[in-house]
């Protein structure tokens, strides 16, 4: 069956509730105290039968101005409106305020159901419905039906029946993909015998009995112990349903109203918002850059400052960019619509859209700010996807996918084709680049490399711990495996080169004076000469250029002409020889003055040539004796 939501909207008395009550047969008003006053105070639930196929849920939320946040909690998920003007009052002030509400959370259709039609003259009506006409021009109601009811004789409740039937063949946009599986909660209690139970209307994906799922924003883990749809037993739920979820592995006290059922990564907790904001044009205020307002999203209501971007008020009837500051972290995703009212006196001023449900801090009045928010508010997911991967925050394709509310499948082609473009980069880690990302980090890593090259001309390269160092400090990348992948991808790009234990720029060499050839050569002698006589580096350095040395030493040991023993010492490669066949010569286990002996040197050198022995695994000291063990 299709699944459909709809919403009342309209003043306070107008008989929303009633008219609920003709076409479904349910008196929405459960609570002593809405049979009292008259008055729905909370949100109310039915569903309309029918034989066409369609499962027809009807949220009526109340219309009276102090229950206004309650209204905002339910009509946030609904397909079309019910908009109800009374016969006998025409348009009030909760009609105007509910209205644009309406058109801020972007409901696009809708039916004008004209009530308490037993109450009036027939002159009076036809004048009323002239009026409603006029007022509703210009906006997604106008040239939609408008159709005169009465809930207490009958008379059209099956004409409006008949138009709401019509009106749910029209093609729903929500996704029924588990993945995206997300249900704001209006109401929390417990069950003696089942435990924690939430309701609320499913506005995205779907979940079965047994599913994981998470409480955002505080990230709760739980599990679907059991599903009911208009209070009957299933196995799933779809979007467009109401629906009420048995979780086990948590506490009524753990959910909040305002929570957000979700299915892991569907959603972002999040302390600030980037979204373009608008003013009603009804109102007689202005939105002040740094205003404190009311934010309503989903179910949950929170106090937040508001950031104007490009100016500092916002009046009326006009739109902006802006980034909301909030005082509790709320669950949210690009594209969630909401509603702001002032701090105090609390009236509604406008609404809005969320841009980017983790944006970076903004400064004001940024040229670059803006026109990224321009692209998040009117570009493709394409275009979105570069951008997000261009930013100084490094994403990988599931991250991609929560920050622009869609599949990680659809993230993962829209990564796919940007690869193939040649608009974005995919490294080793999973992480994703935009091509000028890449570009900005390969000129830094060269300038990187290039100052070493210049200060260190006969080092074949910057020591690559030392690079990475580097690139942590300029970039601000901590993650050793992104590190390693982004390395990786420009040795690919014959940017750099590896060179062992160094990085160079591809294509650098080291160039040697007649000089420098003959210091090589004059050490190599120093140290064949030497034997396992060993020789101090700050005995070799005094005097000398400690850099041009240390780079001679180095490639001399890349030859293996020496060997490096430890920080101060290196010995020839004839000499270890000697100090490795003097060692393996033993047939059991020695002392340090046995060798010592068998070299005929001091105690001093053979202790040194021991310990390189033991790090290099030719030999075990065990204390008092060595054991030599199979030669390398």
């Amino acid at each position: 069956m299709k699944n459909i939501i709809i919403g009342t909207a309209g003043h306070v008395d107008h008989g929303k509730t009633l008219l609920i009550k003709a076409l479904s047969g349910i008196d929405t008003d459960r609570l002593a105290e809405e049979k009292k006053r008259g008055i729905t105070i909370e949100l109310g639930f039915a569903h309309i039968p029918n034989d066409d196929g369609y499962n027809i849920g009807v949220i009526d939320v109340p219309g009276h101005e102090k229950f206004i946040k309650n209204m905002l909690a339910g009509i946030g998920g609904i397909d079309f409106v019910i908009f109800v003007v009374a016969a006998d009052e025409g348009i009030m002030p909760q009609t105007r305020e509910h209205f644009e509400i309406l058109q801020s959370l972007g409901i696009d259709d809708g039916i004008i159901a004209v009530t308490k039609t037993d109450m009036v003259e027939e002159d009076w009506l036809e004048m009323l419905l002239e009026e409603v006409k006029d007022y509703f021009k210009d906006s997604f109601l106008e040239g939609k039906p408008i159709i005169p009811v009465s809930a207490k004789t009958g008379d059209n409740i099956d004409v409006l029946k008949a138009e709401i039937i019509r009106k749910c063949a029209r093609e729903t946009k929500r996704s029924e993909e588990p993945e995206l599986f997300r249900l704001p909660v209006d109401r929390v209690f417990s069950m003696q015998g089942f435990g924690t139970v939430v309701t609320g209307t499913l506005i995205e994906g779907s979940c079965s009995v047994g599913d994981e799922v998470c409480i955002f924003p505080a990230g709760h883990k739980a599990k679907i112990r059991g599903v009911q749809v208009h209070g009957n037993d299933v196995e799933s739920a779809l979007a467009g349903q109401r629906t009420a979820i048995n979780l086990s592995g948590v506490k009524k006290e753990d959910i909040d109203r305002g929570d957000v059922l979700a299915a892991p990564n569907a959603v972002a907790s999040t302390n600030m918002i980037d979204v373009s904001l608008k003013v009603f044009r009804s109102s007689d205020r202005a939105i002040l850059n740094n205003s404190r307002v009311h934010i309503y999203a989903g179910s949950k209501e929170a106090l937040c400052k508001v950031i104007l971007l490009d100016r500092d008020a916002l009046g009326a009837g006009e739109t902006c960019y802006a980034q909301l500051r909030l005082e509790e972290p709320m669950a949210l995703k690009r594209g969630d619509r909401f509603i702001v009212r002032f701090y105090s006196p609390i009236i509604t001023i406008g609404g809005g859209q969320v841009l980017d449900a983790v944006p970076d801090k903004h400064k004001r009045n940024r040229s670059d700010v803006l026109n990224s928010l321009g692209t998040l508010e009117t570009g493709t997911l394409a275009e979105i996807a570069e951008q997000k991967a261009s930013q100084r925050r490094f994403v990988k394709t599931r991250n991609l996918a929560l920050e622009l509310g869609i599949l990680s499948s659809t993230a993962e082609a829209i990564v796919a084709d940007g690869c193939k473009s040649g608009t974005l980069v995919k490294l080793a880690d999973g992480s994703v680049l935009s091509s000028t990302k890449l570009d900005r980090l390969k000129t830094g890593v060269e300038n990187i490399i290039t100052t070493y090259h210049e200060q260190n001309p006969l080092q074949d390269g910057i020591p690559k711990q030392e690079l990475l160092s580097k690139l942590r400090e300029n970039f601000g990348i901590e993650d050793e495996k992104l590190l390693s992948a982004l390395v990786t991808k420009l040795m690919e790009a014959s940017v750099i080169s590896d060179k062992g234990k160094n990085i160079a720029l591809a294509g650098f060499t080291v160039e040697h004076t007649e000089e420098h050839e003959a210091l090589k050569a004059e050490l190599s002698e120093l140290y064949r000469k030497a034997g396992i006589e060993l020789v101090r580096n700050e005995d070799v350095f005094a005097g000398r250029d400690k850099n041009t040395l240390a780079a001679m030493l180095a490639e001399l040991a890349e030859e293996g002409i020496i060997r490096k023993l430890d920080q101060q010492y290196f010995i020839s490669a004839e000499g270890w020889e000697t100090a490795v066949n003097a060692a393996m010569s033993f047939g059991a286990d020695f002392t340090l003055a046995e060798y010592r002996d068998k070299l005929d040197t001091s105690r001093k050198y053979a202790e040194l040539l021991l310990a390189a022995l033991d790090r290099a695994g030719y030999t075990r000291f065990n204390g008092k004796t060595r054991t030599p063990l199979v030669a390398r």
